[in-house]
Formats: structure tokens, sequence, C-alpha cells
């Protein structure tokens, strides 16, 4: 999906109606999973529209098995998913041979990813993909039990279907996501060669993703663990270029923490002093603290060091990184 076309924080969605095909909003979203340190979620802030492909054919409008999917629908756009669940669910029983069966199909997974129920939405675009393997919600299918068993830390299982949704349908309006999540879960399971690779391939392929920043976050990542850190900080760079990206304070960090490895102790200062001026909220504050006391001991400014010590004990008293700092100071002769 493009950041352009959709924004971050609006999602669309039209029905053609009398016989026109679905348009649906997907939910919205970036990621607070337990995975790595990725502050939100994607599926809950990030729009994106499900391709229509082309007109279903034969739609009456007045028909049961129509006004009932529209029922559903209705149900869905208004939030009310457990009610559109059951509509949804009553159309694929009593009306087999509808032509919204796989739509309806779909939509049950997707107001089942919703409700954050990802077993049960695996199981329902499972059923649908079965059902319908040719159908033109095949790769948002696809993309969807990915991302539910991705919520589940089921990355085993998640990896192909992400890779299956861009190759289904490589235009699709989630494929640029899928093409994300590839390189994000082979980052999740470690493999941090093949994550640059496939995270390298989402600028290059997609270039206008509203998940470009979410990629270079997670390549520099790669390439920070990797000890890589030229590129690491030019990944760094790179997300920080993107206004209202929710991974500047982690961007600073990680230059901070590259330029430090690097031994570039003033670059490094600088960009901790930022990370604490320009985001305060940010997790990584007393981690920033506790380089800018390793950076003052580091050139024997004892009274930095005491100081920074001062802030980090007393903004920070619970902080797994005072005990660590204390440690430095001591051992540092400070």
């Amino acid at each position: 999906m493009t950041r352009s076309t959709f924004g971050r924080l609006a999602c669309a969605r039209a029905v053609l109606l009398a016989g026109a095909a679905l348009l649906l909003a997907s939910g919205c979203g970036h990621d607070a999973t337990p995975l790595a340190d990725m502050p939100q979620d994607p599926d809950l802030t990030d729009p994106g529209m499900d391709n229509p492909g082309t007109d279903p054919g034969g739609v009456d409008p007045n028909a049961p098995d129509e006004i009932l999917f529209q029922q559903g629908l209705m149900a869905y756009d208004l939030g009310d998913y457990a009610s559109a669940i059951a509509s949804f669910e009553q159309l694929l029983t009593d009306y087999p041979d509808s032509v919204r069966h796989d739509n309806a199909g779909y939509l049950i997974g997707r107001a089942q990813y919703t409700l954050q129920d990802f077993a049960a939405a695996d199981e329902a675009l499972s059923a649908m993909l079965t059902a319908h393997p040719d159908s033109l919600f095949a790769a948002s299918a696809l993309y969807f039990r990915a991302r539910s068993r991705f919520r589940t830390a089921d990355l085993a299982g998640a990896l192909p279907e992400f890779r299956a949704a861009v190759e289904t349908d490589p235009t699709s309006v989630y494929a640029d996501n899928a093409q994300y999540y590839i390189g994000r879960t082979l980052y999740e399971t470690g493999d941090l060669a093949g994550a640059v690779v496939e995270l390298q391939k989402l600028a290059t392929d997609y270039p206008d993703s509203s998940y470009r920043d979410n990629a270079s976050y997670y390549l520099g990542r790669a390439y920070f663990e990797q000890a890589d850190f030229p590129n690491a900080i030019a990944s760094f760079e790179e997300v920080l270029t993107y206004t209202g990206t929710f991974y500047a304070d982690n961007a600073y960090y990680f230059i901070a923490r590259s330029d430090y490895e690097q031994g570039d102790l003033a670059g490094a200062m600088s960009y901790f002093q930022q990370l604490e001026a320009q985001h305060p909220g940010s997790q990584y504050i007393d981690n920033a603290i506790y380089y800018e006391v390793r950076i003052d001991v580091d050139q024997a400014d004892c009274v930095g060091a005491n100081a920074d010590l001062a802030r980090l004990s007393s903004q920070f008293p619970a902080s797994p990184y005072l005990a660590q700092a204390q440690t430095y100071v001591t051992g540092g002769g400070c």
C-alpha cells in the first residue's frame, strides 16, 4: 500500500453496488507484538484496501444471498464483527453456490483477525482458500493468514504464507506488506543475511510502500547485529527521512550505538542527546543515559559521568542499566 494514496491514519472502503466488485478497507496497522521491539501494530494504524479484481458477475441486489452479504458487510463496516461473522457464516451455509461465497469466507477471517482471535482467523482463511484457491481475494487471504501466524509467533508457518501472498499477486494491495514481513520474519528467526536481502527487495520492488520506514529500521537492525555499522547507520538515517515514522527514537538510539561501537564517541553522544531532547518519552532514554555515562568515563570526564549517573538514578531508579552504570563509573576510576 502506498503512503501517498492511503496515508497512515485513514482507512477507505467502497462497495460498487449492483454487480460491481467489493473494495474493502483493511483493518489498519504497526506492531506492538512481543517480537523484537516494533512499537505499534501495522494492522491498527496502517490502512490498506483490498484489490477488487473484477466484477464477480451475476449479482442480483435483491437475491437473498446478496441481501445477507450486504447485511454482514454493513455490520462489518460498523465494527459489529460478531454480527458480521454470523451473517457471513449463514451465507456460507445457506448459499454454498453464491458468487459472494469467497468474499464472505474472507471477511470472516478478517473480522476474526480484527478481534485478535488469530486461531479462528487462520481457520476461516484456510477454509476460504481451500474452497476458492483462485479467488480474487486469495493473495489477501494468504497475507492475513500469515499475519495471524506471525502474531502468534508461528514464524515457521507465517514465512511461506507471506512468500505465497507475493507470488500469488505481486501487484496486490498487500504485496508490499507481505514483502516486508518476509524480511521481518527472517529477522525474527535470526536469519540476518536473508532479512537484509528481502528488506532491500521492498525498496526495489515497492518504492512507494508505507512500510519503507519499517523496512529501513529492521534492515539497520540486521546490519547492526552483524556488526556492519556503516550500513546500519545509513539505514537508520534513512528511517529519519520519513516524516511521522514510529521508529525515529529507535533510529536515533541505534545510530548512537553504532557510532559508539565504532569509537566515534562525540557522534554517539550527539545522537544520544538528540534522542533525549526530541523523544523524551522513548523507551530508550535510560539506555541512552547509560551510554552517556560510559562515554563520559571513556573520555575521563568524571564530573559528567557522575552527573549522568545521578540523572539515571533519579529518573529511572528501577532501570536494569543503573547497576551497570554504577559499576562502569567505579571501574573507570570515577
